[in-house]
């Protein structure tokens, strides 16, 4: 699901003393490689097991804001993205519910009153070609939609998308939708899942090439998409929303529902890098990324390319502290019309609903 950035966006802006570091030093000087193969100039890695204080974040921007769609606006809220760590060395989390950071969409909310919902976003824009993965449980109780995607604007998206409407709990697979969104031809591919999303942490993820985009499950590959890939630099964001599209996330929830992201990871490109690799050959230059290969144990720190993230990867740049990340509005799309989509458009000030096309019921309220 895109952002949809308005003239009233603010944001909180917080700073992290494990996700960046100014100094280079030898190891991984020379890149990040990835299934043995592409090698990616730039890591970034957050792990949300033992982060305890967002305040205290940098690289990470919390959404706060309203996105008046229909039938119910979205209220995004620093308060709704919860910080509930792992205790120690134990696998216990602080507080009640699993470990990780919990983005919530408030339940019970009455007709006519804005939905409470959840957003953060990377304050880095210059995220491209890379491997992008997020480890995430997510929610059973229906009406919510949650994301991992990366965006540059309405034309230039990946998304991995999560309905919890879709996921019964039986049977061996559920679904997950994969989209690029463009301002031509783009993709979507409504996808089946070897396990359910609410049954542990999963990891997602997408591996963004010029002219294709892989999608990964558990480091298991599922899908590829061609048409719509994105070309320019963006950031990561993460979501979990409902606005009661009964063509899509449905909903409200009737309480609230908790998407939990026990970690991110990026290991990507940066327009115009100056390489600082003497030697690609120099033991430790290039570091291999681990595949993570099935659901994921809370207590796994193997997963991490520096163990426990707890010490700053090299090689990537400062962002100054205490400062307001300004987007660029977007435009504002609204809820499914009566009017059946010729297109797939469908929500927003296109006056159409994907019900019924002959396109399949396949597009968001969001104008896809």
């Amino acid at each position: 699901m895109s952002p949809i950035w308005s003239s009233n966006v603010f944001a909180t802006a917080l700073i992290s003393s494990l996700l960046f570091s100014t100094s280079v030093v030898a190891k991984c000087e020379c890149g990040y490689k990835v299934n043995g193969g592409e090698t990616y100039t730039d890591a970034f890695e957050a792990d949300f097991l033992r982060q305890s204080d967002l305040n205290n974040d940098k690289g990470w921007i919390i959404s706060n804001y309203n996105n008046p769609l229909k039938p119910y606006t979205m209220d995004y809220k620093s308060k709704n993205v919860v910080p509930n760590p792992l205790v120690g060395s134990s696998n216990r989390a602080s507080n009640n519910g699993d470990p990780g950071l919990q983005l919530i969409v408030r339940g019970g909310t009455p007709e006519g009153t804005p939905v409470g919902t959840a957003e953060l976003v990377t304050s880095r824009t210059d995220m491209h070609y890379g491997s992008y993965r997020a480890a995430i449980k997510y929610t059973r109780e229906p009406g919510t939609c949650g994301s991992m995607f990366w965006w540059k604007n309405a034309t230039q998206e990946i998304d991995v998308e999560l309905l919890s409407r879709q996921d019964s709990g039986t049977g061996p697979t559920s679904p997950v939708n994969f989209v690029l969104h463009a301002s031509g031809p783009s993709s979507f591919e409504k996808s089946s899942l070897p396990f359910h999303p609410s049954d542990g942490f999963h990891e997602y993820r997408f591996d963004w090439s010029p002219g294709k985009v892989a999608f990964y499950a558990d480091g298991q590959h599922i899908v590829d998409a061609t048409e719509g890939v994105p070309e320019d630099p963006g950031r990561i964001l993460l979501n979990h929303w409902s606005n009661g599209d009964p063509a899509w996330t449905q909903g409200p929830p009737a309480k609230d529902a908790i998407m939990t992201v026990a970690y991110v990871k990026a290991y990507f490109n940066t327009p115009e890098k100056q390489s600082g690799c003497n030697d690609a050959d120099a033991e430790g230059a290039v570091c291999q990324v681990p595949d993570q290969k099935g659901s994921i144990s809370p207590g796994q720190d193997t997963t991490f390319l520096t163990p426990q993230a707890s010490n700053p990867l090299s090689g990537q740049p400062e962002h100054p502290a205490g400062t307001t990340q300004a987007t660029t509005p977007g435009p504002t799309r609204g809820a499914s019309a009566d009017q059946v989509s010729p297109d797939a458009t469908c929500g927003g000030t296109t006056g159409f609903t994907c019900l019924g096309s002959e396109k399949g019921n396949c597009c968001s309220s969001h104008g896809w």
